[in-house]
C-alpha cells in the first residue's frame, strides 16, 4: 500500500457539527465574517447528497443564484486549504485538511471580539431535576450552534432555566437572530442526544436589566482575579458560574452562593461563615482549612470536594451529597447532616460531636458506631444518648 493511501485511510470523516465549524472557522479567517444562513443551508444540501434543485425549492429561490453562492464559499475554501474545492470534493476535501493540519483547532482559534453585552437565554425542559451535567451538555449544543466555544453561562437560574450568556459578539448575536427567525429551536431538536430532555426555547434576547449586568461584571471580575477577594461579604453570587474559580482566602461570609457552580473552586481558607450555599455544585471543589461554620449547605452538591480540617461546626447539610468527600480532621460539631449522602466519606478525626445523622445514608454500621462513640447523634436506639435536636 502507498504512503498517501495508508494516510487516505486514517482520514476521519467529518460530521455535520465539524464540518459547519470547520468552514464557519475558514470564511472568517479569509473574511471576517462567518456563514451566511444561505451558505449553511447549501453546505447541509451538500451534506446531506442533495441538489442544489432540491434546496433552491426548499427555500424558493432561483437555482443559479444558489450555485453563485455555493461558488463564492468555494473560491474562498480553495484558497484557505491550497486546494481546489468543489461540491464534490467539499466534504472530502476539508475532512483531509482537518485531519492533516497542524493548526487547526476551534477550541484554540482566536475568537471574534468578546461582546461586552449578555444575552439571555430562557429555555423550558421536560423535566424537573436537571442535573448540572444536563445543563452542561445543553450549553454544548448553544456552542455549537453559535459557533463560538467562548460561549458560557455567567449564571444559571433554575425554574424556567435562565442562562445568562457571555461569548463573542457575533456567537451572541447569531443565537439572538436564530431565535428571532424560529431556527434556533429547530437546532436545538435536531442535535440534542437522548439523554437530554425536551428544550423549549422562551427566550433569547440581550439584557437590559441594569442588576443583572451589575452581577455578571461582577462574576466576570472574580473569575478573572480583578477583583479584592477579600471584600466579598454578603455579596449575591446565586446562580453564578464560578466553576474553577480560586477564590482561596476570599471573604464570603454571609454571601448568596444559592445554585451557584463552584465546581473544582479553590476555597481553601475562604471565609464563608453564615453563607448561603443550599442546592450549589460544589464537586471536587477545594475547601480544606475553610470556614463554613453556620453556612446552609441543605441539598448542596460536595462530590468528591476537600474539607480536610474545614469548620463545619453547626452547618446545615441537610441532604447534601459527601459522596466521596474527604472530611479528615473537619469540625462538624453540631452541624446537621440529616438525609445526607455519605458514600466513601472520609471522615477520620472529625469532631462530629453532636452532629446529626438521621437518615443519613451510604455509612456502614461499623462507621456507625464509631461515630456514635465519638459522639454522633443518629436519632435511634443505638445509643441512650442519642436525642433528636430540634
Amino acid at each position: 500500500m502507498m504512503m498517501n493511501e495508508l494516510k487516505m485511510t486514517e482520514i476521519k470523516p467529518l460530521s455535520w457539527t465539524e464540518l459547519e465549524m470547520l468552514v464557519n472557522d475558514l470564511k472568517k479567517e479569509n473574511t471576517n465574517k462567518g456563514l451566511t444562513d444561505v451558505e449553511t443551508k447549501i453546505l447541509k444540501c451538500i451534506f446531506d447528497d442533495k441538489t442544489y434543485r432540491d434546496l433552491a425549492e426548499e427555500i424558493r429561490t432561483e437555482e443559479q443564484s444558489i450555485k453563485n453562492a455555493a461558488s463564492s464559499l468555494f473560491k474562498i475554501l480553495s484558497a484557505q486549504t491550497d486546494e481546489k474545492i468543489g461540491k464534490s470534493n467539499l466534504i472530502t476535501a476539508l475532512a483531509r485538511y482537518r485531519g492533516n493540519s497542524q493548526t487547526f483547532d476551534h477550541n484554540n482559534k482566536p475568537q471574534s471580539q468578546q461582546s461586552d453585552r449578555v444575552l439571555e437565554l430562557v429555555i423550558e425542559v421536560g423535566i424537573d431535576d436537571l442535573t448540572p451535567e444536563k445543563i452542561d451538555k445543553i450549553n454544548n449544543l448553544i456552542q455549537k450552534i453559535a459557533r463560538d466555544n467562548t460561549i458560557k453561562p455567567i449564571m444559571k437560574l433554575k425554574g424556567s432555566i435562565r442562562l445568562f450568556l457571555e461569548g463573542s459578539e457575533d456567537g451572541l448575536q447569531r443565537l439572538a437572530d436564530l431565535h428571532q427567525s424560529g431556527e434556533l429551536q429547530a437546532l436545538l431538536n435536531e442535535l440534542k442526544s437522548d439523554d437530554i430532555p425536551e428544550i423549549i426555547v422562551t427566550k433569547a434576547e440581550f439584557t437590559t436589566d441594569a442588576k443583572v449586568i451589575e452581577k455578571a461584571e461582577l462574576i466576570k471580575a472574580i473569575r478573572e482575579g480583578t477583583i479584592d477577594k477579600k471584600t466579598l461579604q454578603q455579596v449575591d453570587l446565586s446562580g453564578a458560574d464560578l466553576s474553577e474559580a480560586d477564590l482561596s482566602g476570599a471573604i464570603l461570609s454571609e454571601a448568596d452562593l444559592r445554585k451557584a457552580d463552584l465546581s473544582g473552586a479553590d476555597l481553601r481558607k475562604a471565609n464563608l461563615r453564615g453563607a448561603y450555599l443550599s442546592e450549589a455544585d460544589l464537586r471536587k471543589a477545594i475547601l480544606s482549612e475553610a470556614d463554613l461554620s453556620g453556612a446552609k449547605l441543605s441539598e448542596a452538591i460536595l462530590r468528591g470536594a476537600i474539607l480536610s480540617g474545614a469548620n463545619l461546626s453547626e452547618a446545615n447539610l441537610s441532604e447534601a451529597d459527601l459522596s466521596g468527600a474527604i472530611l479528615r480532621g473537619a469540625n462538624l460539631s453540631w452541624a446537621n447532616l440529616s438525609w445526607a449522602n455519605l458514600s466513601w466519606a472520609n471522615l477520620s478525626g472529625a469532631d462530629v460531636k453532636k452532629a446529626i445523622f438521621i437518615d443519613a445514608t451510604g455509612i456502614t454500621p461499623e462507621q456507625k458506631q464509631d461515630l456514635i462513640r465519638r459522639g454522633a447523634i443518629f436519632g435511634d436506639t443505638s445509643n441512650d444518648r442519642s436525642k433528636v435536636l430540634v
